[in-house]
């Protein structure tokens, strides 16, 4: 897994996004929280880790760079500043005695971080200008833990900064959202990203250019298949599940199907910007991170096939090389099937990352794809 960068410059697109930061980095005119939106994989560890370098650098550039040559940029270099705080869930959720003490901690728990912000915050800081807080997950906050940030975020002290991660926001609620600066981020272009992993990562060029292609904007996901072949495997055999699926003619083989579903999906999949790496979640080794990727990639294959009926163009899908099994798919299942499972597929791909029971959700899944 690559250090996660500490120059604006080193992040690969999203350049709307750091001309606010680095703006507010120059001005000094800094929120006490932002809001980092966008799809997973797209980059929203990578540049709010850049922005909180920025923030604590004891002496940034003109431009709003972190210097990278400061005592804060030091230790941030070598992972172990003590100012800036990560805080991801804890077996998917996000919870109260992670931000504070004196809530009951799980036994099992005592060596994951405890009471990150009621530790820390009330001390100013020695070794930057700020002392960051990076929820990575903001959506995974249980309603307790979201409501004991609240009164901090909206009134913290002077030198602290929240940096709120979440797919969309509405995935975060709303009291909170509402007292946080909004920065999205947008899936970067293809080339961008085929040349980020052919220069940065040495990745060969015709690889670079198809795992660009199936990352469809997020340049973690684009480098997770460049250099973890289990994630580019499993990626590959999804076109053959959702063939089958489009195949089938009655329920019958639902069962069997989510079962492979799930077979397929037992691999670690990390993403670049994800220090961590996806947790497993539980039941028959099936592991977050490749269930999400899993569920993409079905989206993908149907959304192809849903373009190829509408008739778009072979060179717009994502899928290139599979074309004569999607136009049969999109004989098969009609525009009006094939948008009610991608609607079905992005409504338990939801479920799933809302930490829903997996053989459940994958269950349900096929029936509804078999029976719509």
């Amino acid at each position: 897994m690559p250090t996660l960068p500490i120059f604006f410059s080193q992040v690969v697109g999203h350049e709307m996004a750091l001309r606010l930061l680095r703006r507010a980095v120059v001005s000094g005119d800094v929120a006490h929280a932002y809001l980092f939106t966008g799809a997973a994989g797209v980059g929203k560890h990578t540049v709010a880790h850049t922005f909180a370098a920025a923030l604590a650098c004891l002496y940034p550039t003109p431009e709003g760079e972190a210097c990278g040559e400061c005592d804060s940029c030091r230790r941030l270099m070598h992972g172990s500043h003590p100012e800036i705080h990560t805080i991801a869930p804890y077996s998917e959720q996000t919870l109260i005695w992670q931000l504070w003490d004196g809530h009951s901690v799980p036994r099992e728990a005592k060596a994951h971080q405890v009471g990150v912000i009621g530790r820390t915050i009330h001390f100013a800081p020695q070794f930057g200008r700020r002392s960051v807080y990076i929820l990575t997950r903001a959506e995974t906050l249980t309603e307790a833990a979201a409501n004991s940030l609240l009164k901090t975020i909206e009134e913290p002290p002077p030198y602290a900064v929240f940096l709120l991660l979440a797919p969309m926001p509405e995935d975060v609620i709303e009291t909170i959202r509402s007292r946080c600066q909004w920065v999205p981020l947008y899936p970067v272009d293809n080339h961008t990203i085929g040349e980020w992993l052919i220069t940065r990562h040495g990745v060969e060029p015709l690889l670079a250019q198809r795992c660009a292609l199936l990352a469809q904007g997020c340049p973690g996901r684009a480098w997770s298949f460049a250099t973890q072949p289990q994630a580019l495997k499993l990626w590959d055999a999804l076109a053959d599940l959702a063939y089958a699926v489009s195949e089938a003619r009655h329920t019958a083989p639902a069962l069997q199907l989510a079962e492979q579903l799930r077979s397929l999906a037992t691999v670690d999949i990390a993403e670049e910007g994800d220090p961590a790496g996806p947790p497993p979640s539980k039941g028959k080794g099936t592991t977050r991170g490749a269930m999400l990727l899993a569920m993409d990639a079905l989206c993908a294959w149907f959304r192809d096939a849903l373009w190829i009926a509408c008739g778009g163009d072979s060179r717009g899908i994502v899928y290139q090389g599979d074309e004569q099994r999607l136009s049969r798919a999109s004989s098969n299942m009609g525009v009006e099937r094939l948008m009610r499972a991608l609607d079905t597929i992005l409504d338990v791909r939801r479920a799933v990352e809302g930490n829903a029971n997996v053989q459940l959700a994958t269950e349900v899944l096929m029936m509804r794809l078999l029976s719509s």
